[in-house]
């Protein structure tokens, strides 16, 4: 029987079984020693008293045999006992509660939610038949009847355990972690080891900044559940905070040993092996993430930035093209991606990432004139000006970036421009001008120029913008 993420799934432990509350005894016919006086001799052989098979009660003869097929079968193997019920126990609450459980386990939902629906018309407002029809709701997508059951069970109980997860995970979906917080620490009142709560608390309090209470709710949890993946991946964050990468490595191993199939463990396990400078860990686990979710676009980011950090361009420009595939959202892909592509001279992949870019944020100078670079490296001047005249509309004209603008569409004036920039104060917008000014001068052939102002661009020691990258390259390239 697989593990499961709630309390009300049948669950056969050593000598019981547990639905929803509901026990029973599963020692079957058992020896029990007689009553000896102190002045017995100890060798004087014990009588024993033995339950006739015949009385065994029932429940405890369905229990052992539900539990022998639980361990040595398989569900619906167990399930399959429900079929043989005497009459009087086919509508037994606790009975069916139990088969609802394992429809549950099996994955027999719609089964499952029927039977539900019966049992709440046989005891109506028993909390655990409506706590299992709320997760069932879930389950099935049905958002109004799951609200409406959470709320029928926080009338009665404002403090129930599963109610109050359900709202506490509604509130992380919507990133509110402090109401979500709330939600979760009133979920512990009545039930302090509830595991969900536990460890929604946990995350919710890692999101809010409240380190060492969240720290204390995942050493609670693994306190209970020694086997809890996720607790160890959380405590390795909580490390990362603190920049305790030797630790956060640690806790993310024992994580991955414990389930070596979650995504995110391998994207983080692959940024503490990296702040640790083990650049060959690092790419192991990020190519582990990718391949188990090919089709998420992350692995590949974090793949396309350690490439890039590493100059292996060709396999980061192969690692920003499957981002931009995957997310064509993913806004600063598409600057990085033109930045990979112009390295390797396709300047018309450059131009298409740059315009998606230029798509997405209209403000930002330097895309317009990127491309219109791609356009004059082809040779094609007459569809930088097009567009540059399109560019160039409802800008202010004494700016420094319309002067730069100003010189790609008709190359005059280059000296009254290059002491525009020079003359700007902000030091960011002054190194990309001065990177377009090196850049106009290199594409007319005036090499002693263009490798004055990209020297320029690096004496100013502030990479916050991707031409400071590009300016190194083309240096790099020159030497």
């Amino acid at each position: 029987m697989k593990k499961t993420d709630t309390k009300l799934l049948a669950v056969i432990g050593t000598g019981l079984v547990f639905a929803g509350g509901i026990f029973f005894s599963c020692a079957g016919t058992s020896s029990v020693p007689a009553q000896v006086s102190p002045d017995e001799s100890e060798d004087v052989p014990v009588a024993e008293t033995v339950i006739p098979e015949a009385e065994v009660p029932f429940t405890i003869a369905f229990a052992e045999k539900l539990q022998e097929r639980l361990e040595n079968g398989t569900i619906e193997e167990a399930l399959a006992l429900f079929n043989d019920l005497p009459p009087e126990y086919e509508q037994d609450l606790d009975m069916q509660f139990l088969r609802a459980s394992l429809l549950v386990s099996a994955g027999r939902l719609d089964e499952a939610a029927a039977l539900t629906d019966t049992l709440l018309e046989l005891a109506p407002g028993n909390s655990d038949v409506l706590t299992l029809s709320m997760m069932l709701a879930k389950a099935s997508g049905d958002t109004t009847k799951k609200s409406a059951l959470v709320k029928e069970l926080l009338e009665t109980d404002p403090d129930n355990s599963d109610a109050n997860v359900e709202l506490a995970q509604e509130q992380m979906l919507r990133r509110n972690y402090k109401l979500a917080s709330v939600y979760y620490e009133r979920g512990l009142q009545n039930n302090p080891d509830h595991p969900e709560a536990l460890a929604g608390y946990g995350q919710a309090l890692y999101f809010i900044g409240e380190d060492e209470a969240s720290r204390a709710a995942f050493e609670a949890l693994l306190e209970k559940d020694p086997e809890n993946s996720f607790a160890y991946a959380y405590l390795g964050k909580l490390a990362a905070v603190d920049e305790n990468y030797k630790v956060a490595t640690d806790c993310i191993e024992k994580a991955l040993e414990i389930d070596d199939s979650v995504f995110d463990y391998w994207l983080d396990y692959g940024q503490y092996l990296r702040y640790r400078g083990n650049f060959a860990g690092a790419e192991a686990a990020w190519i582990r993430a990718k391949d188990l979710v090919p089709d998420y676009f992350l692995g590949y980011a974090y793949l396309a930035g350690l490439y890039d950090e590493q100059n292996r361009f060709a396999e980061a420009l192969e690692m920003y093209q499957k981002v931009v595939e995957l997310n064509p959202k993913y806004y600063f892909a598409y600057e990085s991606l033109g930045m990979f592509a112009w390295h390797e001279n396709n300047f018309g992949e450059a131009r298409s990432a740059f315009e998606k870019a230029y798509g997405m944020n209209s403000a930002n100078v330097s895309y317009p004139l990127m491309i219109a670079a791609t356009y004059l490296k082809e040779q094609k001047q007459q569809d930088a000006r097009s567009f540059l005249s399109k560019a160039m509309r409802n800008m202010n004209t004494s700016s420094v970036e319309y002067a730069v603008l100003r010189l790609y569409y008709d190359s005059i004036n280059d000296s009254q421009v290059a002491q525009k920039v020079l003359n700007t104060s902000d030091r960011n917008l002054k190194g990309k001008m001065l990177y377009y000014l090196g850049l106009f001068y290199e594409i007319n052939g005036n090499d002693v120029l263009a490798e004055k102002y990209y020297t320029d661009v690096l004496s100013l020691n502030s990479p916050m913008f991707f031409e400071y990258r590009l300016a190194e390259w083309a240096l790099s390239d020159n030497k």
